[in-house]
């Protein structure tokens, strides 16, 4: 009986700890998502210095998000990203607005990526 209350309690805390973690991720990415809107907008704008405001903001919780992310998911996912707020933050500096909205794409599609793989689905699971 005591080994069938063990594996219960195990089981509950997996759970707990996978939708714990799965409810962090999606608010994190939610946020990210958001800021880099702001940012592509103030980019097409041409309003660099609110753009540059955006970007400090976004690296800012990145950098909080980071360590917590590291748990839970593959480390090449967060060097993609730290890869393109680096080019980002040079293009910024450039006001090179081609490069600079699609570097800003591409960040939107590995922050949705992280998304999409901390989901509970059939193809995240084989």
């Amino acid at each position: 009986m005591k080994v069938w209350v063990t594996v219960v309690c195990f089981v509950i805390l997996i759970v707990m700890f996978t939708l714990i973690s799965t409810l962090l991720i999606l608010g994190a990415t939610n946020k990210i998502e958001n800021d880099l809107s702001g940012l592509y907008e103030n980019v097409v704008k041409n309003n660099y210095n609110l753009a540059r405001s955006n970007y400090l903001d976004i690296v800012k919780k990145w950098n909080e998000y980071k360590k917590s992310w590291a748990m839970l998911i593959e480390h090449q996912e967060i060097d993609k990203i730290d890869e393109e707020l680096t080019k980002i933050k040079e293009y910024l500096f450039e006001q090179d607005k081609t490069l600079l909205l699609s570097e800003i794409s591409l960040l939107k599609f590995y922050v949705s990526h992280v998304r999409e793989m901390i989901l509970l689905k059939i193809e995240n699971i084989f």
